[in-house]
């Protein structure tokens, strides 16, 4: 029986107080930076382990952006607003980052179509959102251990090792996963799980 993904208020409670902010870039198509916060470059700074001040935006943001850009130059390159998003995990300097790029189109001028990049810190906050992924989706305890190390970006195999199970027992745990949080992918999985 899958439980109801409406979470309740004191989860929702607990979810917000839980929470850390994700990092935001804002871009134009011109890969013009528009905006960034400050726990953005913070979390560059520390994925690219860069101790300085500089502002360098990393290369794994500016290839977010050129998955992106193509198909909002002429807006006939996406016919499914889905098609508009990005989502890639990265590890870098004992740190994981749920990277999440959409593209925002302007239907009167493509050229001034924005992407929006938000960054968010997956290790710290990881046993908490598997745990609140638990109580929401009704996700078994082995369940919640595999998503716990899918969140450290682990493939299969390395679960299944981890975990002293074969692989195919991981890919019906998946499978179970997939469906209780009504995702089509170890992705989808990840972005119900951290933004719930």
């Amino acid at each position: 029986m899958v439980a109801s993904t409406t979470p309740s208020r004191d989860q929702l409670a607990r979810i917000a107080r839980d929470r850390g902010c994700p990092g935001i870039f804002m871009f134009a198509l011109s890969k013009k930076l528009i905006w960034a916060d400050r726990r953005a470059w913070e979390l560059c700074r520390r994925l690219t382990k860069e101790r300085k001040a500089a502002n360098n935006i990393p290369e794994t943001i500016k290839d977010v952006h050129a998955k992106l850009s193509p198909l909002l130059k002429d807006n006939k390159g996406a016919k499914n607003p889905d098609d508009l998003i990005v989502r890639k995990v990265v590890e870098g300097s004992g740190i994981s980052l749920l990277i999440c790029g959409f593209g925002l189109p302007d239907p009167e001028n493509s050229a001034q179509s924005r992407i929006l990049i938000l960054l968010e810190q997956i290790g710290r906050r990881g046993e908490a959102a598997a745990q609140q992924a638990q109580e929401i989706f009704g996700l078994t305890r082995r369940e919640v251990e595999v998503v716990q190390h899918l969140l450290k970006g682990w493939s299969n195999k390395a679960i299944a090792h981890e975990l002293k199970v074969s692989e195919q027992t991981i890919k019906e745990h998946l499978q179970r996963i997939m469906t209780k949080t009504t995702s089509t992918s170890r992705t989808g999985v990840l972005a119900r799980v951290l933004f719930l």
